[in-house]
């Protein structure tokens, strides 16, 4: 069995130090996870992600690290509204001069909860519509984050036709799930699905197409709920499989399968040949 996490910030500084993240990696690859995605956060970070990639990998060649440059809702607080209209630019210079390890656009998105340091939701919404354009001009899917403000998501994804999207960590209904897979794109469940009583992401779950499912730990976020207080990581992902599995009434052989093909697909990846032994 192996497993693809689609979403893993193991660059983050609250994660841990290069130890750490070693040890995490390592844990991983024990626990038959083929291929982990790391997002970047915002431009200061891409190097840092990139870094962490060529490390981890390099330290357990059977895990496949990917990454991707974007601006997530929560660091444009920390960024200066004046750069916002040479994001565009910036980000297409970053892809184009990307690592091999480049394979899609973000972690980026809407977040619209009322909490301090969150921008202003017009400029969320022009900082999105500039990695829409950009994903629309280089092809590369988009990992986007979505909190309570799906409709606008919605309504500006689907403006224009765009490469497959990933719609990281799902907290939207069945009914946006089933129209954005209806548009192509892939919806991905993290450790909120594990949680007693998770009502929503489970009905999500099953109205999901086999073939537009995704999973992610969210790492160091999202514990799943068994494993909690810990820290989250990689190795963790069995637990999300499990739980989608169980809400689909499938085996979670099938899950991890099913899951790590759509991850190569959506992300225009390939994984070595499984070990026969």
């Amino acid at each position: 069995m192996r497993l693809f996490d689609t979403h893993a910030h193991l660059d983050l500084p609250r994660f841990g130090g290069a130890e750490e993240q070693r040890s995490a990696a390592i844990r991983a690859q024990d626990a038959e996870i083929a291929a982990i995605l790391i997002p970047g956060m915002e431009p200061r970070s891409w190097p840092r992600t990139v870094a962490a990639a060529n490390a981890l990998g390099a330290e357990t060649p059977s895990v496949r690290f990917h990454t991707a440059f974007g601006v997530h809702p929560h660091a444009l607080g920390d960024l200066s509204q004046n750069n916002d209209q040479d994001l565009e630019s910036r980000l297409l210079d970053a892809l184009e001069a990307g690592p091999p390890s480049l394979v899609a656009i973000g972690e980026c998105g809407l977040d619209f909860r009322r909490q301090p340091g969150i921008a202003a939701h017009e400029r969320q919404v022009a900082v999105f519509e500039a990695h829409l354009r950009a994903t629309r001009r280089t092809g590369l899917p988009l990992l986007i984050h979505c909190v309570r403000a799906h409709g606008v998501m919605v309504e500006r994804l689907l403006a224009e036709p765009s490469p497959p999207a990933l719609l990281h960590a799902f907290s939207g209904s069945a009914e946006i799930a089933s129209r954005l897979c209806g548009a192509g794109h892939f919806i991905s469940f993290a450790g909120s699905i594990t949680l007693p009583g998770a009502r929503r992401p489970l009905r999500s779950a099953a109205a999901v197409p086999s073939s537009q499912l995704l999973i992610e730990t969210d790492s160091p976020d999202q514990t799943p709920f068994g494993r909690r207080p810990a820290r989250n990581e990689p190795a963790f992902l069995i637990d999300v499989a499990a739980a989608l599995a169980s809400a689909r009434g499938v085996t979670t052989e099938e899950i991890a399968a099913q899951t790590t093909a759509n991850a190569c697909r959506a992300l225009g990846v390939t994984l070595p040949e499984a070990d026969p032994r």
